[in-house]
């Protein structure tokens, strides 16, 4: 018989196995628990209005230099234009944004090769509109994200989503509007939605 248990702030999860003599297989039984969610908060989309992608990270526990060398790390291999980088105020978690377009395979695919919280990279699985979102509101008594810096890149090779750009601008971010190629896009899905209030368990 086997037992193992793994948890985090919002997620336990229980793993039995026995194994069967005489019929020589092994009995499995996966159980799992969500907290409940109970704040409600004010995200943006990652989809734009004709189907394609932007690009969205949600890093968790990890240093500010090494989101930086993934990011650049991405920019080079992805040939990926300029990462806008969020801070949240939580220690070690940051948000970051490239505004190139691509397909959803593209974006996944990327999403794939990160450091990323994995329950953000395979959400959009789950999400009845095929989108990854990022938090731009407050979130109980915690601030809303805040835009640290910008970090550049020599490629400019794909269309940028010009209603993402305005909406960063928005929120605080200096946008360089002569690099680059822009759609003609003007909205972005914002998303109100509840998740699992941390600050209870910081």
């Amino acid at each position: 018989m086997k037992l193992e248990t793994r948890a985090n702030q919002n997620l336990a999860e229980f793993f039995f196995q026995q194994r069967i003599p005489f019929l020589n297989r092994s009995f499995r039984l996966t159980a799992s628990f969500y907290r409940t969610p109970d704040t409600w908060v004010t995200g943006y989309s990652s989809r734009t209005i004709d189907g394609q992608y932007v690009l969205f990270h949600d890093y968790d526990s990890l240093e500010l230099s090494d989101v930086v060398e993934e990011l650049k790390a991405l920019q080079q291999i992805f040939q990926l234009s300029e990462y806008y980088v969020f801070e949240l105020d939580r220690e070690n978690s940051f948000h970051a944004v490239c505004l190139d377009k691509m397909h959803m395979a593209s974006a996944y695919k990327i999403q794939q090769t990160t450091s990323c919280d994995l329950a953000f990279v395979h959400s959009i699985k789950r999400m009845k509109n095929k989108e990854w979102i990022l938090r731009i509101g407050s979130k109980g008594k915690r601030d809303a994200p805040k835009h640290l810096f910008t970090l550049p890149s020599n490629h400019n090779l794909s269309i940028k989503s010009l209603a993402h750009a305005k909406l960063l601008e928005k929120m605080g971010v200096k946008i360089d509007w002569e690099k680059g190629r822009w759609d003609l896009n003007s909205k972005v899905g914002i998303v109100k939605y509840t998740t699992a209030n941390r600050l209870k368990n910081e």
